[in-house]
């Protein structure tokens, strides 16, 4: 398989995993629902591709905007699982499974809605 097909399903395990769905269209239409934009999640910090090493602590990014406040948020990685439950943590890579990840940040909004973001990285 080539790489971006290990990161389609990589992403749809840990979305089902976590509890995301898609909502069909007739579960998000509604008067109320209108001016709710759709959620977005991105992860800001590090960049795809990076290659991490040693003991200094790396900050980990993310962000979402639209859909329903409160946010829950989801790290987790292919390698070592769950990462964090917060928008924004911090980890020395010298505490990570060495190798390939795919990080995986899912976002939960008020509404139930899920949203998901991802970057590739190597821990040396």
């Amino acid at each position: 398989m080539n790489a971006k097909i290990i990161l389609l399903l990589v992403c749809l395990a840990a979305c089902l995993v976590s509890g995301c769905s898609d909502q069909g269209e007739d579960e998000k239409a509604g008067p109320s629902d209108e001016s709710i934009s759709e959620l977005a999640v991105a992860i800001t910090a590090p960049a795809t591709g990076s290659v991490l090493s040693g003991d200094k602590a790396v900050s980990f990014d993310g962000e979402a905007t639209g859909g329903k406040k409160p946010y829950t948020y989801r790290w987790s990685s292919s390698l070592d699982g769950t990462l964090s439950t917060e928008s924004s943590f911090a980890k020395p890579p010298s505490e990570m499974s060495k190798g390939r990840y795919v990080v995986i940040l899912t976002v939960t909004d008020g509404a139930g809605t899920c949203g998901q973001a991802s970057i590739t990285v190597t821990v040396l």
